[in-house]
């Protein structure tokens, strides 16, 4: 039985294209961070592979414990104090660089506006910018766009209830 990370994974990455061009996605949706994951990427024979340093996600059920945790990984845990609540300064930023050919923030952000075919919530985990990754942490109510290959968050409001939904 494959596990809710290849779940929510490969809902992820269908979901992205069955967003694309989607009106839910206009600036300022309201919903909560479900995902914050750095990768290191580098080329091996001609494909691009990627190590996990980090990855942070939702609490399941939603809200009832802390944010769930893999890594950090190998050398990278000194630079995390508070691992669950992963902020990327600029000197680990150069460090990864340092380490890696590419590196790349994931934040997965979920909300009402987004939700396609009957769905109560949307989400997409997508690309970012490494200021966008430090602006909100797992659980955090935010205000949100993505156009299905990026997010922006716009700003946070505490953590989301996941007692409303």
């Amino acid at each position: 039985m494959p596990s809710r990370r290849t779940l929510l994974r490969s809902a992820s990455v269908a979901g992205v294209g069955a967003l694309a061009g989607c009106n839910a996605l206009r600036p300022g949706a309201e919903g909560y961070v479900q995902l914050k994951t750095v990768e290191g990427m580098y080329g091996e024979n001609g494909v691009w592979k990627s190590d996990t340093v980090i990855d942070v996600e939702l609490s399941s059920p939603p809200g009832e414990k802390p944010p769930e945790l893999e890594g950090p990984f190998g050398e990278w845990d000194r630079y995390f104090d508070t691992p669950r609540q992963p902020v990327v300064s600029e000197s680990l930023h150069e460090e990864l660089r340092l380490s890696y050919e590419k590196v790349r923030y994931v934040v997965g952000v979920c909300t009402p506006k987004w939700a396609d075919g009957g769905d109560d919530i949307g989400c997409y985990n997508v690309a970012t910018t490494r200021e966008t990754f430090n602006a909100a942490q797992v659980h955090d109510r935010v205000r949100a766009s993505s156009d299905g290959s990026s997010m922006t968050i716009h700003s946070t409001d505490g953590e989301w209830s996941f007692d409303s939904e």
